[in-house]
């Protein structure tokens, strides 16, 4: 099953003992890798940034932060006993949350370049485009450096990992920390002292959010295979020592960088954890409204996390994902009952990923409350390097496959068809387009990139999954284009979302300039009449979670991304 595309493929053997000595090609690639690296930052970068500016206050974006504000001064004045670390937002832990503060605050000590919304969101865009440069960076070793180049520019143009890079919401942050602890786990197989750090990058991606831990399964269960079931299928002089030493230092730093991270349960650690678990608890018992499927539920099917990513992600991505492990499943089997000859290195690798994606998808899939997709974003990155993989896969086989019919060429002295330089880079150049063309797509024509759905769905999520982007914003500013300023205009939300906790920090604190052109007033669904206003705003996502247009208004216009509407403009009839 070969999937390396590589013209040089760089370090990508786990040894027990120091690195291999480098080759003349690997002596040559740093400054090529530098190059790559820099160019998927600044690829990464671009989109994240101009989606943050572009992009209206969504749903809890206020919450957090807010909680920056409330949490920095605590934390400036190290004021650990202070109530308001669990009356504010207690039930996510306050990692992502100070980094919005400390945001906030260099921005205001900087004289205010940006925008205090866009200040929120930095840390989400830093993290997210940190996590593309992460995934090519540590990726090359085990999947080599086509493969990791290709699956980090997917993910960097992903509408959907785009989309969520740049809203101050927790999840981008706990995302990239638990894949580099994923990516580093490759790396401590050779290197055990690193095993340490991965632990401090979980226990980082739990301060952000509780349901990093998810993914510590998934670690433990690749180190148990490569250490006892790989491992002896080695020669005795190339078999690594259990580095029994740094597993324990790890055990003990995860927890340590947790609550080092979360200055918010110093004082009564055990007691504030139970008091944030029972509210998750209690939630997760009670469940939340959502639209899935084209169907209503307060408890999403453990499928779902199955039917997200095949939506939000290219199905030339998340086809050829499954198929390369399907494929790669079977091989490993016939590894391990001697059936096959396989390099160890290449048992290691598949294994890897595959344990990689498979863990991810079955621990992630135990949360049956989704309120949006950005609960599944943690896969993203395995279905990327797994989908170009499998590609890579199938345009091999074609590849063999065709050259097989032509004329034979002259051997090489290990007894192999010479293979020219145009015979690699063309297959490198379609799996490209395949694996990174669609996102590309999506992200340039799609707006917002809210509405993104893969190819079998036409950019359509209306149908399938609930809208997160409400679009109040534009359909104001269309109001202001097409229709007298100054009118009478109700934002249709849920209690509170609007108003939020503080007029430091909601709806109308960030849309100041917008807003003082109307009469504008937060009203709910629930309201029995509507006829003090000219005009309602209402979202997509209200409709779909059970709360249809009201008889008395009729739609003028819709806020669309591709052929997804994020809200209707309603004229009231008076």
């Amino acid at each position: 099953m070969g999937t390396r595309l590589d013209l040089t493929t760089g370090d990508n053997t786990p040894q027990a003992s120091g690195p291999t000595p480098a080759s003349t090609s690997t002596r040559r690639t740093p400054t090529f890798d530098i190059l790559f690296l820099i160019g998927l930052v600044i690829v990464a970068f671009i989109p994240r940034l101009i989606l943050a500016r572009q992009l209206d206050v969504v749903t809890d974006e206020v919450v957090y932060i807010l909680g920056g504000k409330v949490y920095l001064p605590l934390i400036t004045h190290a004021n650990i006993t202070s109530s308001q670390w669990v009356t504010f937002n207690y039930e996510h832990p306050p990692l992502v949350k100070m980094l919005m503060g400390f945001s906030l605050a260099f921005n205001n000590i900087l004289g205010h370049p940006l925008s205090e919304l866009l200040a929120g969101r930095l840390p989400s865009i830093v993290m997210g485009t940190l996590l593309v440069a992460a995934v090519y960076w540590l990726g090359r070793a085990p999947f080599g450096r086509t493969i990791a180049l290709i699956a980090a520019l997917s993910l960097a143009v992903s509408p959907w990992l785009v989309y969520f890079s740049a809203l101050a919401y927790l999840d981008m942050t706990m995302t990239t920390f638990v894949t580099i602890a994923f990516l580093t786990l490759w790396h401590a197989i050779r290197r055990p002292w690193l095993f340490p750090i991965l632990a401090l990058l979980v226990g980082l991606g739990a301060a952000s959010k509780y349901t990093a831990v998810l993914v510590i399964p998934g670690i433990v269960l690749f180190t148990a295979y490569y250490y006892f079931l790989l491992r002896p299928t080695m020669p005795a002089e190339q078999r690594p020592v259990l580095p029994w030493k740094w597993w324990l230092i790890a055990i003990l730093i995860a927890p340590a960088a947790f609550l080092i991270a979360d200055p918010a349960i110093w004082l009564n650690p055990i007691g504030r954890l139970v008091h944030s678990f029972t509210f998750e608890w209690n939630h997760s018992a009670n469940g939340h409204p959502t639209f899935i499927a084209g169907q209503y539920y307060t408890h999403v099917p453990h499928w779902s996390i199955i039917y997200i990513i095949f939506t939000k992600m290219s199905a030339f991505l998340t086809i050829p994902a499954a198929l390369f492990v399907i494929v790669a499943l079977v091989q490993l089997v016939r590894f391990h009952l001697r059936n096959i000859q396989m390099e160890t290195t290449k048992a290691a690798s598949d294994a890897y990923l595959v344990i990689w994606l498979l863990s991810v998808l079955g621990m992630f899939s135990v949360l049956n409350i989704v309120v949006g997709t950005h609960y599944h974003l943690p896969l993203a990155p395995s279905v990327a390097i797994a989908g170009v993989s499998g590609l890579a896969m199938i345009i091999g086989a074609i590849v063999r496959l065709v050259s097989r019919k032509q004329t034979t060429q002259a051997e090489t002295a290990a007894g192999r068809p010479a293979i020219s330089k145009p015979a690699i880079i063309i297959p490198a150049i379609i799996l490209a387009l395949l694996a990174i063309g669609p996102h590309l797509l999506g992200l340039t024509t799609v707006y917002g990139t809210e509405g993104y759905t893969n190819e079998f769905f036409q950019n359509d999520e209306n149908a399938t999954m609930q809208v997160a982007y409400p679009g109040y914003r534009e359909a104001l500013q269309w109001l202001e284009d097409n229709h007298h300023s100054n009118t009478s205009v109700g934002l249709i939300s849920i209690p509170g979302t609007l108003n939020g906790y503080s007029p430091a920090a909601n709806w109308f604190h960030y849309n100041t300039d917008i807003a003082q052109h109307f009469q504008l007033k937060e009203a709910h669904p629930q309201d029995s009449s509507y006829a003090s206003y000219q005009y309602l705003v209402w979202p997509k996502h209200l409709v779909q979670r059970g709360y249809p247009l009201p008889a008395g208004a009729s739609v003028i216009h819709t806020i669309t991304g591709g052929n997804t509407i994020y809200c209707y403009i309603l004229e009231v009839k008076q």
